[in-house]
């Protein structure tokens, strides 16, 4: 059977080393209080788990898979769904924490997350255009559903839903993301776009 193995036709399918994704990325100054609320999360729940830094937060709004390298055919799909959104730019407001009920595939741990007791619709409605977009050119398999939250840490212990200060900011863009999966490098991000409009005195 070994010899079988090492035979071509055989060998086992490479391991993904790419993931992308659609994701709206925090304000700075946004992301590191949302860093520092993760420690004091930590801290007051005595978890173990590190929280994300700053400049690993992010909302995802819509996973596109993982793959071996950066397909061609996907990405030209991905910037052409994305160049179709046409939403005003909207206020997102985080003001609970909660842990998920299943574990990470990756961590094996459960995610502690931040999320909006309003629903954070902006978020929705964007992740609904682009599946939309996607949908219309062929592409299947998407989530029509989405939870908007943001990942501060992953823990084998749980915490009860509950409430803090809020955190808010206004999104004025989204982007596509390349995750180095298994490889410690931070994401780059391969396409930025702009929301339409001027957002509402008082809420940006």
């Amino acid at each position: 059977m070994s010899d079988l193995m090492s035979l071509p036709g055989f060998d086992p399918p490479p391991k993904p080393t790419d993931r992308l994704l659609f994701a709206v990325l925090p304000d700075i100054s946004v992301a590191m209080c949302i860093e520092q609320l993760a420690h004091a999360l930590r801290s007051k729940h005595a978890l173990h788990g590190t929280p994300l830094h700053a400049g690993q937060l992010h909302i995802t709004l819509l996973g596109l898979g993982d793959h071996v390298g950066l397909p061609k055919y996907l990405l030209a799909a991905a910037f052409w769904a994305a160049s179709q959104i046409t939403q005003e730019a909207f206020p997102v407001r985080f003001d609970k924490v909660l842990t998920f009920r299943y574990k990470s595939r990756v961590s094996d741990k459960y995610p502690t997350v931040l999320c909006s007791s309003e629903g954070a619709t902006g978020l929705t409605i964007l992740h609904k255009g682009l599946v939309d977009a996607l949908r219309s050119i062929g592409f299947g398999g998407m989530s029509a559903s989405l939870t908007p939250h943001m990942t501060l840490l992953y823990d084998r212990q749980k915490i009860l839903e509950h409430t803090v200060e809020p955190v808010e900011w206004g999104v004025r863009e989204f982007v596509l993301l390349r995750r180095h999966i298994d490889q410690r490098r931070p994401y780059s991000v391969l396409g930025k776009w702009p929301l339409r409009g001027v957002p509402h005195a008082g809420l940006f």
